[in-house]
């Protein structure tokens, strides 16, 4: 969507954050079919990524921006493990 792109990363970020170390928990807010990524993309930043699973299993990405210092700390602990 339209939206996730507002913060200046592009599809490709999210293609790189993809083929990364990722880290994917279902939404923090409890949304159903919702999940969160953490990782990064080729240019080394930190990004967090929401998705919905659409009923034909694509994905649409509707939030993509750099993780904030709570997100980061997350997925640099559960990156080492």
């Amino acid at each position: 969507m339209e939206s996730a792109f507002r913060h200046g990363y592009t599809e490709e970020d999210f293609y790189e954050l993809l083929a990364s170390r990722y880290v994917r928990d279902r939404s923090l807010r409890g949304f159903e079919a919702v999940y969160e990524l953490l990782g990064r993309n080729f240019a080394g930043d930190y990004l967090h990524a929401v998705y919905r699973v659409l009923s034909d299993d694509r994905l649409r990405v509707f939030h993509l921006a750099r993780m904030n210092e709570a997100q980061k700390r997350r997925y640099q602990k559960r990156v080492r493990q």
